[in-house]
């Protein structure tokens, strides 16, 4: 090798170096950015060439091979799983927490406390028959009890109304990330293939692909080109490469499945069935279904049952009975069918008109006949919901009980989902996380093998000269 070898090797020590400081600062940089995995220089030794006078050979410098991103792609597919369960677990805490408020009677009488009402005020009458007044608080007690039953249908209808307006929302934000997704995969392929590392578009993919993962159940490869593929569990591919499929939503009749009329619908374009709201499972959007068709539909059907019980029952016997003014086959509650009852639970016409047509006796003509109101009054201990087995008292209780339940078991989940994500998070900053101490031990490190690399080529400096003034 010959003096010119010697300063190409110092060079080159000097370009790994620089290379490597820049890769440190670039680190240091990024130290705080979300998914960011740590980066550094892998370099390799030279071609050896023959030395000068000898048949041996000698080493001409370092080249770099690559910049390497510490990253392991195990640990991210663990954490978009640990996202997409967290991500379930908050939806559902937040709604059920918006349902617990709807059954909330912290703050007043509630529908429990109504029907107790209701049937403590017909006791009252069965008393005083013939006590206007008393007449007159049966009909404000019922009023209330039907108000109430018309504020839970409506609150809970709110509910599943603010869940529709976020399924419309999740939409958006699902085509957009997938649309950068797909972009990322084009960059991707454009600098691998000409040869350059894609290591910050590789963080940014990531990052993306678990943003996505907490919308819905997801699982992602790679093709040949190192494209990532996501598809949609049970319905189809989301992103293939350069191509992206489309969410949107649309209003659909009621179905068999616990969606009702009117509800939004989820419409992908990677579906050959179109609509997937019944296929989609897990994370937000999961959460977010399975509330609103499960959940919320249960609520809405068994406070139906319940007012639809009560109108049925309480007219069965009024209409037995005689008025003040000696009328029967009077109605309390207007008929109604078992569907929506509970938002179309209503006095009858005659009752909210004129208390005296509220009957309390069971023959005309008769003061003080209280039959008719005390059977009404046993109606609260009677068991006549779940086919005989729950009083209606018990019915409501049984309503809220199951909220309750629904709403600390998602707490606990979302606790112990929390402590796991924390566990996965500290796992990966210990591989790809950027430690600004070791960062700065580095720096020192390729600052002095950048210094003695340049010292290589002062020496050499020296040396021709030497060889230089020997000629003269």
């Amino acid at each position: 090798m010959g003096m010119a070898g010697v300063f190409k090797t110092g060079q080159s020590g000097m370009n790994v170096a620089r290379a490597a400081i820049a890769t440190t600062g670039h680190n240091i940089s990024n130290a705080n950015r979300e998914g960011f995995s740590r980066q550094r220089v892998q370099s390799a030794p030279n071609e050896t060439r023959t030395a000068a006078g000898s048949h041996g050979y000698v080493g001409s410098g370092a080249i770099i091979s690559r910049i390497e991103r510490v990253n392991d792609q195990y640990i991210e597919k663990q954490l978009r799983n640990g996202a997409k369960d967290l991500a379930h677990f908050e939806e559902k805490d937040l709604v059920l927490g918006q349902v617990e408020d709807v059954f909330n009677e912290m703050h007043g009488d509630g529908l429990n406390r109504l029907i107790a009402t209701f049937f403590n005020e017909f006791r009252r009458l069965s008393n005083e028959p013939d006590n206007e007044a008393v007449r007159q608080s049966v009909r404000e007690a019922s009023q209330a009890l039907v108000g109430d039953f018309h504020r839970l249908r409506k609150e809970v209808e709110e509910v599943r109304r603010h869940i529709d307006a976020r399924l419309e929302n999740y939409t958006t934000e699902i085509n957009a990330i997938s649309d950068e997704i797909k972009e990322l995969n084009l960059k991707i392929n454009i600098l691998e293939n000409s040869g350059a590392p894609a290591n910050d578009l590789s963080d940014k993919r990531d990052v993306a692909l678990k943003k996505l993962a907490t919308y819905m159940n997801l699982n992602t490869h790679k093709d040949n080109n190192n494209n990532t593929i996501v598809e949609i569990s049970g319905v189809g591919p989301l992103v293939t490469g350069g191509r992206s499929e489309k969410f949107s939503t649309a209003r659909s009749p009621k179905d068999d499945q616990g969606k009702q009329e009117g509800s939004l619908d989820l419409v992908s374009t990677s579906s050959v069935q179109a609509v997937v709201t019944h296929q989609i499972k897990g994370g937000k959007l999961g959460a977010l279904l399975e509330i609103r068709d499960q959940t919320l539909s249960t609520i809405v059907d068994r406070l139906d049952d319940l007012a639809y019980a009560l109108t049925n029952t309480v007219n069965e016997i009024h209409i037995q009975g005689f008025t003040r003014n000696g009328l029967t086959n009077v109605e309390f509650f207007k008929p109604i069918s078992k569907e929506r009852a509970a938002e179309f639970l209503e006095l009858s016409d005659a009752v909210r008109d004129n208390v005296n047509n509220i009957a309390a006796a069971a023959m005309p003509e008769a003061p003080g006949d209280n039959r008719i109101a005390l059977v009404i009054s046993g109606l609260q201990n009677m068991r006549l919901m779940n086919e005989g087995n729950a009083t209606m008292d018990d019915w409501y209780n049984s309503i809220v009980s199951d909220v309750g339940v629904a709403a600390a078991k998602t707490k606990f989940g979302l606790n112990q989902q929390r402590d796991i994500i924390t566990q996965l998070n500290r796992m990966r900053d210990q591989i790809s996380g950027v430690s600004i101490d070791e960062e700065t031990a580095n720096l020192m490190q390729f600052q002095h093998a950048f210094d003695a690399s340049a010292k290589v080529i002062q020496v050499a400096d020296e040396m021709l000269k030497t060889v230089l003034e020997l000629k003269r």
